[in-house]
């Protein structure tokens, strides 16, 4: 076992955390392990956090992204993620109409805009074969645009 830090310093790092400063906080002022100081303030009966959800000290309200959408934090649901989160437009959708949707039946972000899950841009699919039509139709729009010069195409890319 390491050695124990003087009762002076653990009553200033007890009379630092009691005054709501965190253990990270104290530990970089007093250039320390932070480590060190949340094993000092817990035998010193001090209170931590758990660290998970609202107890994390990175919590932003349970929102975060990945793959370019949305998350939020929801264990317990059926469709959560192995990290406790649920992608946004899944909830959003799901309130919205009144039931769970299956995973067979895929959402569509129709502005292809991954964190716009306003209702009015979320489209739910029957099945993946609907959601390939959707993508279907768009392609054979564009190509009508293109052959009717208003979209053009340059040097790798398509413009307007």
């Amino acid at each position: 076992m390491s050695k124990q830090f003087p009762e002076k310093l653990q009553k200033k790092m007890v009379k630092l955390f009691n005054k709501g400063i965190s253990a990270i906080k104290i530990a970089k002022e007093l250039n320390l392990c932070t480590r060190s100081v949340t094993r000092v303030l817990k035998r010193k009966g001090c209170k931590m956090k758990s660290g998970k959800g609202s107890e994390h000290s990175g919590w932003k309200g349970g929102r975060g992204l990945k793959c370019g959408y949305w998350t939020i934090y929801y264990p317990g649901h059926p469709r959560t993620l192995n990290n406790g989160r649920v992608f946004e437009h899944i909830i959003i959708l799901e309130k919205y109409i009144g039931r769970m949707i299956s995973k067979k039946e895929p959402i569509h972000h129709i502005d292809f805009n991954r964190q716009n899950n306003e209702i009015k841009n979320l489209y739910l699919c029957k099945n993946n074969s609907e959601h390939q039509n959707v993508y279907k139709s768009l392609h054979k729009v564009v190509g009508i645009l293109v052959n009717n010069g208003v979209i053009k195409f340059k040097k790798g890319e398509y413009y307007i």
